[in-house]
């Protein structure tokens, strides 16, 4: 029963949804321009209710900052009239643990397209999404502009030691694997998710460059580990309970051969590699052999590379970009950014320390999002009140 129906009158537009019993008349007094050709009639309209019972009209109040132009529209140039039409709305943070910890950019310069308001899963498929058929559960994702809020659930410790580059829950939660780097200090570590002490570590070989890894179940159905490498073409398979290597094998990339960050999509059965370039590429889990790439786009359109340490989340693929605080989450069918995210506020650049102690580390809990950091002291559990679906 959602809402669906538009019609602009004279003096209004005329809202109704799927088998609901009621239809509103509403207008938006942001939009002073919508209704000026519309009447013709002078003074008489404005005089059409009086000695009348008045309808509830459902008024939406817009903020309106001085946006420029909307970044999802491709032919901005050709399209005057619609920039002058141009919002940006924010939605309001949600902040369980007071105002300690609060996040967003008060008392920071904001980015122009910071604030948001979303579509909400639920709704209809965006039309300009080409393969929308291929992707239905990243079709109810779409937003237009990145967001700065989101719940800080706690704030636990990590070791400041670790460079991390991967991150995951088990399968039943009751695990954390962490995969680290750095020539002759590059680790993989089982953790518990209540106490967050390393259960377990072991030292990866001296000439290895250890980098994103992923949970995955394998064809015979265990639950197994896979590590990639930065430079050495080299990937590992690991027993979850003992950290033992089982498999080692090769690959390539286009982006000079790199591994960066690896998650796994469970409905294709395919993992999904980044390599610091714009694209990501999809092999299959029992042959490993490339199945496709996709390039990556933001909201404007534009290519974005760097992308780093990934995780599937509620069919889409989120990514850390390398040196940026914004995690992206991307349609794995076309590429294209229907979720972006500033995560600038979690904990602020200038108190991390080296210009390395970069944002690099999601992974998906029960019902939250864990985020950590290279050389990071803490990881945070976080949620997105705008994304209703996530768990």
């Amino acid at each position: 029963n959602v809402l669906n129906g538009i019609a602009l009158g004279k003096d209004h537009v005329l809202l109704t949804g799927k088998r609901w019993d009621r239809m509103y008349k509403v207008h938006f007094p942001d939009w002073p321009s919508l209704f000026v050709n519309n009447n013709q009639s002078g003074d008489v309209d404005e005089d059409r209710n009086v000695g009348e019972e008045e309808e509830d009209e459902v008024v939406t109040e817009v903020v309106l900052p001085d946006s420029e132009t909307d970044p999802t529209e491709k032919n901005e140039n050709n399209a005057s009239k619609s920039e002058d039409q141009i919002q940006n709305t924010s939605i309001e943070n949600n902040n369980k643990n007071g105002d300690a910890d609060e996040v967003g950019n008060d008392g920071e310069g904001e980015k122009d397209e910071v604030d948001t308001e979303v579509v909400l899963p639920g709704s209809e498929t965006d039309p300009t999404e080409e393969n929308e058929e291929n992707a239905p559960e990243a079709m109810d994702q779409i937003q237009s502009t990145i967001i700065n809020t989101f719940t800080i659930l706690e704030q636990v410790d990590h070791d400041p030691s670790s460079f991390t580059q991967g991150l995951s829950y088990s399968n039943d939660g009751k695990v954390i694997f962490e995969t680290t780097g750095i020539y002759r200090n590059s680790k993989v570590r089982r953790i518990n998710p209540d106490t967050f002490d390393v259960e377990l570590s072991v030292d990866m070989d001296d000439k290895f460059f250890g980098e994103g890894s992923t949970i995955y179940t394998d064809a015979d159905g265990n639950e197994r580990l896979m590590e990639i490498t930065w430079n050495e073409q080299t990937g590992f398979i690991y027993d979850t309970g003992t950290l033992e290597k089982l498999q080692e094998f090769k690959y390539t990339t286009g982006g000079g051969d790199q591994g960066w960050g690896i998650t796994y999509n469970p409905s294709e059965q395919e993992f999904i590699v980044s390599d610091g370039s714009k694209f990501l590429y999809f092999w299959d889990r029992d042959t490993l052999a490339e199945k496709r790439t996709v390039a990556v786009t933001r909201f404007d359109g534009s290519s974005q590379n760097q992308l780093n340490e990934l995780e599937f989340m509620d069919g889409l693929v989120c990514c850390n970009i390398w040196h940026s605080d914004d995690i992206i989450c991307v349609n794995p069918v076309t590429g294209k950014s229907v979720r972006e995210y500033d995560m600038s506020s979690l904990w602020p650049a200038d108190q991390r320390g080296g210009r390395e102690n970069v944002l690099n580390g999601i992974a998906l809990g029960k019902d939250h999002v864990l985020l950590t950091g290279k050389l990071w002291d803490r990881m945070y559990k976080v949620v997105f009140p705008d994304w209703t679906t996530l768990f």
